[in-house]
C-alpha cells in the first residue's frame, strides 16, 4: 500500500471506513516507534494544533500518522484553518480525517482543495463483484477457499452490509475450520447467530476435550466479555455433571433431553462428551472454574492469561 499524505475518509460504510484507517495505520506505523508517532484528535481540538502535529517530523521511522475524527463536526471557518497545509503537506506525515457523514459538501473551499490532491477516499456499499472480491480475499487469509454460490448465500444473510458479511464470515470459518474449501451448504449450516454460535463452539470443543479445536474457536472470540465465555463453559461442564448423575440413577438416555431441557438433535452429542470425564473429573472442573471466575473479578492474574489457561486444564 502506497500511502498518501492525507486521507479525507467518508461514506455510508462504517465498517469499510474503519476497515480502512486500519490499513492506513498498519501501514504507517510498520516501522516501529508507534507510541511516538502517532497522534489522534477530534473536532474539538484547535485546528492549529492539529497542524502542527502534522508538520511535525517522525521520529525514528519513516511517517507520522495523525488521525482527526469527527471531521464532519468541523465548521467551515475551522476547516478553511487546514487549506494551507492540503495544498503543501509534509511529505513525511499522513495526516487523515474521518468523517462520519454518508455525503461530502463537495462545493466546500476544504473539500475542494482536497479533491485537487486527490485526498477523498469514499466508503460506500460495495458493488457485488467488490463484495465478492472482498470476500475471497478474507476467506484466503483464513486459508481457505469459497465458492461462488456461497459467496452468494453469504452476501445475502448479511444484506450486503460489510460488518454484517464478516460476522456470518468468522461464524462460517468456525463452522467449517477443518475444511479447506467453503460450500453454499456450510452457509446455510451455520446458522445466523454469530457471536453466541461461536461461544457455544468453545464449550462444545472443551467438553469434547479437543485442545486444538478450543484454543482455534477461543483465539477467535477473545474479544468477547470474558465472564461471558466463561458462563458459557460452566454451563456445558454442570450439563455433564447432571447426565452422569441421571445415569448413575439409572435413568434412560432418550429421557435426558425433557429432563435437563436440551434440544433432542444436541442430546447424543452432550452423551458422548459426558463419556470423555469421570465424575471426579467434572467436580475438579468446577472447582477450576469457580477459581476462574474469581480470578476475572479480582484482577489477581492478567485476564488474557486466565480462559486460555483453563481451557488447557479442561481439555487435558
Amino acid at each position: 500500500m502506497t500511502l498518501k499524505p492525507i486521507y479525507y475518509i467518508y461514506g455510508s460504510d462504517d465498517y469499510l471506513i474503519e476497515e480502512t484507517l486500519s490499513a492506513i495505520k498498519t501501514e504507517a506505523l510498520k516501522g516501529g516507534f508507534a507510541s511516538m508517532n502517532y497522534h489522534s484528535f477530534d473536532s474539538k481540538c484547535d485546528p492549529s494544533d492539529i497542524v502542527a502535529a502534522a508538520s511535525t517530523m517522525p521520529a525514528f521511522a519513516e511517517w507520522r500518522l495523525v488521525v482527526v475524527k469527527g471531521a464532519e463536526s468541523f465548521k467551515d471557518k475551522h476547516t478553511e484553518a487546514f487549506i494551507p497545509y492540503v495544498k503543501r503537506p509534509s511529505p513525511s506525515t499522513c495526516l487523515v480525517f474521518v468523517s462520519q457523514d454518508a455525503k461530502l459538501n463537495r462545493t466546500s473551499v476544504f473539500a475542494k482543495a482536497l479533491a485537487e490532491g486527490g485526498y477523498l477516499k469514499a466508503c460506500e456499499r460495495p458493488s457485488d463483484e467488490e463484495l465478492f472480491a472482498w470476500v475471497r480475499r478474507h476467506v484466503k487469509k483464513e486459508g481457505k477457499t469459497i465458492s461462488e454460490g456461497a459467496i452468494r448465500k453469504l452476501v445475502e444473510i448479511g444484506g450486503g452490509k460489510l460488518r454484517d458479511i464478516h460476522s456470518e464470515l468468522q461464524k462460517i470459518v468456525l463452522y467449517a475450520w477443518e475444511k479447506t474449501a467453503i460450500e453454499e451448504k456450510d452457509v446455510e449450516d451455520a446458522g445466523l447467530d454469530c457471536r453466541e454460535e461461536s461461544i457455544f463452539g468453545l464449550s462444545d470443543a472443551i467438553g469434547a476435550k479437543d485442545l486444538k479445536k478450543a484454543l482455534y474457536i477461543y483465539e477467535k472470540i477473545s474479544d468477547e466479555e470474558p465472564l461471558k465465555v466463561l458462563g458459557s463453559i460452566a454451563r456445558q461442564i454442570r450439563t455433564l455433571l447432571k447426565i452422569k448423575a441421571l445415569l448413575k440413577k439409572g435413568t434412560p438416555p432418550d429421557k435426558l433431553p425433557s429432563l435437563l431441557g436440551l434440544f433432542p438433535k444436541y442430546a447424543d452429542g452432550y452423551l458422548r462428551r459426558s463419556r470423555k470425564f469421570s465424575e471426579r473429573e467434572l467436580k475438579v472442573a468446577i472447582e477450576k472454574l469457580l477459581k476462574a471466575d474469581a480470578d476475572l473479578k479480582s484482577n489477581r492474574v492478567p485476564e488474557p492469561v486466565i480462559l486460555p489457561r483453563l481451557i488447557m486444564e479442561l481439555c487435558g
